[in-house]
């Protein structure tokens, strides 16, 4: 029993998903895959994948999709550091700590909302597509299961048409915003941000490597 399915896997199983869900709820939609969108200048990764991007009648929704499968998903909080994110494999004790997605999801969120119109209603979501996930203890509501897809597509329905804080859009105005998605990745791909991703993994290596290095012959001269 593993803990993750393939990434790949899961963002389609994903893709899948919120198609079935939203559908129902909105007559028009557009869905981008693996959106890449470039960062702030300064930021540690120069680009960000959004795994999924919905486009519908009441706005434009990020989605974080993570593979994680047969696990119990679970916060540790404190008052002097950010919430730490745990995994434990049903049936076993020992518990694996992972990166925090809804801060992932957050800081992409934040760099679109800068590209976008502030006439645009954007939200994100981190969903857990696989089988057996459970969520443990008090979860930010933007985490989410595929059983909870459907409560969310009707939520985000009804909420953007009663609440009209943000403008409707019509079909035309859907496929304009996806377009205009497509703008901001411009030229920017799948292969460059692994790159980018790859070459500021090796940053952290060389920097690790290299204070080991110092470390030992500092033992060495004492």
């Amino acid at each position: 029993m593993t803990i993750a399915l393939q990434n790949t896997i899961a963002a389609s199983l994903g893709v899948q998903q919120l198609a079935s869900a939203f559908s129902p709820a909105f007559s028009h939609l557009r869905i981008l895959r693996d959106l890449i969108i470039p960062m702030p200048e300064g930021s540690v990764v120069r680009t960000a994948m959004i795994d999924a991007v919905l486009v519908c009648e009441t706005g434009v929704y990020l989605f974080e999709i993570k593979a994680w499968r047969n696990a119990f998903v679970y916060r540790k909080k404190s008052e002097a550091a950010p919430p730490r994110w745990f995994l434990r494999l049903q049936g076993c004790s020992r518990a694996r700590e992972v990166k925090d997605p809804a801060w992932q999801g957050g800081r992409k969120t934040t760099q679109l909302r800068s590209l976008l119109s502030d006439e645009l209603r954007l939200q994100y979501f981190v969903l857990l597509p696989c089988e057996g996930v459970e969520l443990e203890g008090v979860m930010p509501a933007a985490v989410i299961t595929q059983q909870d897809l459907p409560y969310i597509a009707r939520l985000v329905r009804n909420n953007g048409r009663t609440a009209r804080t943000y403008p409707l859009l019509d079909a035309g105005a859907i496929d304009r915003t996806a377009q205009r998605l497509l703008d901001i990745q411009g030229s920017l791909s799948l292969d460059e941000h692994m790159q980018n991703c790859r070459e500021r993994s090796e940053q952290i290596s060389t920097r690790w490597n290299g204070a080991g290095a110092a470390a030992a012959a500092g033992i060495g001269l004492q």
